[in-house]
């Protein structure tokens, strides 16, 4: 990628087909694997560079460190995880 921009707006048209559904993320994946050989590393590498744009968002509104939301986010994905398996 060239730039950041572009990078965020990679991450951004990734993520909006990830959140509206499987058929929408498959079709849009194997239409950018068609276009690009190299779009799955494109894909993420963009869906990186957003994630570092919201979480240093985040710890900034927050007053937390990047870390520590981080290690906030894998706890309560662990808890889910071991609430859903009882």
């Amino acid at each position: 990628m060239s730039n950041d921009y572009d990078r965020i707006r990679a991450g951004i048209e990734f993520m909006s087909a990830y959140v509206s559904g499987n058929d929408l993320m498959t079709s849009y994946v194997a239409q950018r694997r068609r276009e690009d050989p190299m779009a799955t590393e494109v894909l993420m590498d963009g869906a990186a560079a957003l994630c570092a744009l919201l979480l240093g968002k985040m710890a900034r509104d927050t007053g937390k460190t990047q870390h520590e939301l981080l290690q906030e986010l894998a706890h309560g994905i662990h808890r889910r995880e071991q609430q859903s398996g009882d």
